[in-house]
């Protein structure tokens, strides 16, 4: 069977999955709404798996933590489930399916037909909206091509994944009931969840949660990347591998801080808020520091090759594009620290 569903594709995975689970329940709820009621924005620095790897670094919270904090802020309880194997996922999914609900499905890119990229990652999100003998239907992002058919077979082995970052084999997502204030006019629950989220969201980036979260996982990346070109010598293309994440792995580019902007933006708004545009300018400039750094990232491999000496100049170009790199992330941390500080004082003084 196959739902009627809009699809409306968006830059992240989790946010994609949820609107459209929320917009066939009945509550149309903005991708930029969803990421900041989600307090989805973060720094985070997993360590990497084996030597000679870069780390995982991220700009947003734990996979699941932001549909949690978005249905809690909605009033939406987010029903979550992880079956023992991948014929009971199949299953329960397409129960929950003929009941009406589209269901959120965690997967391993590798495995899935339309992907490109054959890395395994296993912290993506789609939603499922159909299902037969042979085919699976399901909204992934825009850059993935939106509303997409894959094989069954296909959707099985991307959710019983156990390979890459954050398995979560065989977990699915569905809706409860919406409230009512959410369907019938959502606009002031919106605002005033939207307020205590930013503030949240502001304090979790700013609280000292060791040294591989929010500012303080920023500048330990800041620190270690000008050494990645001894540790990583093996394999230049790791260094831009991390600027093509930081830009096209679902987030929404700048390291989830473009989405946040979007948020602050829409708030702003919606709500007429002036003490919010000191803000909204330190993130607009953020984004663009962002996008810099993620341009010195992708131009790595390439340093040096313009230059007449080429091969004996690349290692030192090089060195001189990571030391760049490293000082420009320095100088991030410290912006957004101002930043996160500016949101939590108004934040504080609008929400209490």
């Amino acid at each position: 069977m196959r739902l009627a569903l809009q699809a409306r594709p968006g830059v992240h995975c989790e946010t994609t999955t949820l609107g459209a689970m929320l917009r066939h329940a009945g509550a149309d709820v903005s991708e930029p709404m969803l990421f900041g009621l989600g307090q989805g924005i973060d720094f985070q620095y997993w360590e990497p798996p084996a030597p000679g790897l870069t780390p995982m670094l991220t700009g947003r919270t734990g996979a699941g933590e932001l549909a949690r904090n978005a249905c809690a802020a909605l009033g939406v309880e987010l029903r979550e489930s992880q079956e023992a194997d991948q014929a009971a996922a199949e299953q329960r999914a397409a129960e929950l399916l003929r009941a009406g609900s589209v269901v959120g499905v965690t997967v391993d890119i590798y495995y899935l037909d339309y992907f490109t990229s054959k890395s395994h990652f296993a912290a993506h999100c789609i939603a499922l909206y159909g299902l037969d003998d042979t085919t699976a239907y399901v909204v992934d992002t825009e850059q993935q091509g939106g509303a997409r058919e894959l094989s069954v077979e296909s959707l099985r082995l991307a959710r019983g994944s156990t390979e890459g970052f954050m398995p979560s084999p065989n977990r699915q997502l569905h809706l409860g009931p919406l409230p009512e204030r959410l369907t019938a006019d959502p606009e002031p629950l919106l605002l005033d969840r939207a307020w205590g989220a930013m503030r949240s969201a502001a304090r979790t980036v700013l609280d000292d949660r060791g040294p591989r979260f929010g500012i303080a996982g920023l500048r330990r990346a800041a620190a270690e990347i000008p050494g990645w070109r001894e540790a990583l010598a093996s394999d230049v293309e790791l260094v831009p591998a991390t600027g093509r994440f930081w830009r096209y792995a679902g987030t929404g580019g700048t390291n989830f801080r473009g989405l946040y902007l979007d948020f602050l933006r829409e708030v702003r708004s919606r709500s007429g808020e002036v003490r919010l545009d000191p803000v909204i300018g330190a993130f607009e400039q953020l984004r663009q520091d962002w996008d810099e750094v993620i341009e010195l990232l992708l131009g790595y491999g390439d340093a040096g090759n313009s230059n007449s000496n080429g091969a004996a100049d690349g290692p030192r170009q090089r060195q001189q594009r990571l030391d760049t790199v490293g000082a420009r992330l320095a100088a991030i941390a410290d912006a957004e620290q101002a930043a996160f500080g500016r949101l939590l004082d108004v934040t504080t003084d609008i929400a209490g």
